[in-house]
């Protein structure tokens, strides 16, 4: 029987599961730690293999400049940074290859042949983010199944233990470095079977366990100043490295104790400070608030008050801190639910696996596509043996449907100078969605037609195209921040000589979990031009072929 594998590839931490014989998920731990997790660091040791995990992290309080983490905060953005190490460059998306190549080597390691796989990422991220994750996979020589949001992949890891009744459920995500909060309609059909469909997703991929992380590094620093009698700006790089090295085990020590004391030592001397749970649930009140204010946005946005939520799940590692139980336990009071914050994703991520493969074999497709060189597994696909090549799951698992989270349209000429954008995919409809409109050519002999796309998070389905963009030289128009317009791509059409003016050209997007696809077709002559949107944070096909080529010339280790 074919394996399958959910991978959730978190900013901090990262982890790999499977399904049992029984159709039930487990975790395959990392060995080389003794832990279900393997921290998503990575670092380049000069001469050697990179080195991911635990030993990577803790080697940046030694070699700072040799190790990178949290790139998932940058994967698929234009603002992302890039580096270089024994002349090879790398970004987001090759780092979180070597990540994923990690997770596969000491999966393997165990008696696994994991190649294919489903990969979480934030409900929030947009469709380049989550094509830059996938991406990050294919180059790590994997089968992307599907890429699933992190709050669905829990709801459906909920789903295969309470499934009886119908309930509406919250998924509260706080990880390393992003946050969802996600409601989700979970109901049970005449058949037995548990439907889970996502009402509204909310959150800022930019929002996580990091940000208090920030903040108790200056809380230890401001009183290891205080105890010295000296300023903060005054203390170097080496005695703030040694106080980061000790900021995660502060917060998680704050966790479970109301005070505890540290030692610094620098310079030969030894400085006793303590800390308290209340001075830094001070600090960083306002991150709290600030995940609440998207719970309460949601709410509202809903039309619903906290007494329409059944039950409320807690996941992502962040969750560990007691005053975001306290702050949501608030709101809900008696309906928190907190279980293996750090392993739930994961969980749901396997069952998806299976989902997805199970769904391809009794469609008549082969979930190994064509061109899949390396990948063992191949199924036989019989249309007269249904169940040959499926997975064992659990059979009350029934439809499970997710949400854009981003609103999708080209870009219209309205004027001598500007255009506007014209969505027809919102946020809100149910994946996979597909739209499409008629546009005219704009002048006699135009040589050809180009569809830009862009991305937003507008909701306004009756003033869909009252959005600026950029004017007739292609500079960006004033954009009102808040909805997050961002330019994603194009398709370019040539038009045959002599084409009137306002000759009819069909656009179509058509938009999956894992990338949104754009069709501009001349509708007189029937020529057209597709694409799979690829923005300048992405790579090309051939650049894919070229980074998979280095990558496999590359092995990780979780050991110095």
């Amino acid at each position: 029987m074919a394996k399958v594998y959910g991978i959730d590839l978190g900013t901090t931490y990262s982890v790999i599961t499977t399904l049992d014989d029984n159709g039930m998920p487990e975790v395959i731990a990392n060995q080389d730690e003794g832990s279900d997790l393997l921290a998503s660091a990575v670092y380049f040791q000069e001469g050697a293999d990179p080195v991911v995990g635990e030993v990577a992290k803790n080697q940046k309080d030694i070699e700072p400049d040799r190790v990178v983490e949290f790139v998932k905060r940058y994967i698929g953005k234009p603002d992302a940074p890039t580096y270089e190490f024994d002349g090879v460059k790398y970004d987001p998306i090759t780092i979180s290859s070597l990540i994923l190549k990690r997770l596969k080597a000491y999966a393997d390691a165990q008696g696994h042949d994991v190649q294919n796989v489903v990969i979480t990422c934030p409900a929030y991220f947009g469709g380049v983010e989550k094509a830059a994750t996938e991406q990050a996979g294919i180059i790590a020589g994997l089968n992307v199944l599907n890429i699933v949001h992190e709050p669905t992949a829990a709801a459906i890891n909920y789903c295969i233990r309470e499934y009886k009744e119908n309930r509406k459920i919250m998924v509260y995500d706080l990880g390393g470095g992003t946050f969802d909060v996600t409601l989700f309609d979970f109901s049970v059909d005449d058949s037995g079977k548990a439907n889970i469909d996502v009402i509204k997703i909310g959150g800022d991929d930019r929002l996580g366990g990091i940000d208090w992380d920030a903040r108790m590094f200056d809380y230890m620093c401001s009183k290891y100043a205080y105890e010295n009698g000296t300023e903060v700006s005054d203390m170097d790089d080496e005695l703030r490295a040694t106080i980061r090295a000790q900021v995660e085990q502060a917060k998680r020590d704050l966790s479970t104790l109301e005070k505890k004391s540290y030692t610094i030592k620098y310079d030969g001397d030894r400085t006793r400070i303590e800390l308290t749970r209340q001075e830094f649930e001070e600090r960083t009140q306002d991150l709290v608030e600030r995940t609440m204010s998207f719970v309460n946005k949601l709410l509202v946005d809903c039309n619903y008050t906290p007494d329409n939520v059944d039950v409320v799940l807690l996941v992502g590692g962040s969750t560990f801190m007691p005053m975001i139980k306290n702050a949501v336990e608030a709101l809900f009071p008696g309906k928190v639910r907190v279980e293996q914050p750090n392993l739930a994703v994961a969980k749901g991520a396997a069952l998806a696996a299976a989902l997805e493969w199970n769904e391809r074999i009794l469609n008549g497709e082969n979930p190994i596509p064509d061109g899949k060189p390396g990948l063992a597994g191949e199924v036989n696909v019989d249309p007269a043996d249904p169940d040959a090549g499926m997975i064992n799951v659990p059979g009350h698992i029934g439809v499970i449907s997710d949400k854009l989270s981003r609103s999708l349209g080209p870009a219209v000429f309205v004027s001598d100078d500007s255009y506007m954008i014209d969505n027809l995919l919102f946020v809100g409809d149910t994946i996979p969605a597909e739209a499409e409109s008629i546009y005219g050519t704009r002048t006699d002999n135009q040589p050809e037609i180009v569809v830009h796309v862009y991305e937003n998070v507008s909701e306004d389905r009756v003033n869909k195209h009252l959005i600026p963009c950029f004017d007739e030289k292609g500079d960006p128009q004033y954009t009102d921040p808040d909805l997050k317009v961002k330019h994603i791509g194009e398709v370019h059409l040539e038009l045959p000589p002599n084409t009137p003016k306002d000759s009819p050209i069909r656009v179509v997007f058509r938009s999956s979990t894992t990338g949104l696809e754009v069709t501009a077709t001349n509708v007189t002559t029937g020529e057209s031009a597709k694409t799979v949107i690829r923005s300048e944070s992405l790579y090309s096909e051939e650049d894919i072929e070229k980074a998979k080529t280095v990558m496999e010339g590359i092995q990780t280790s979780g050991q110095i």
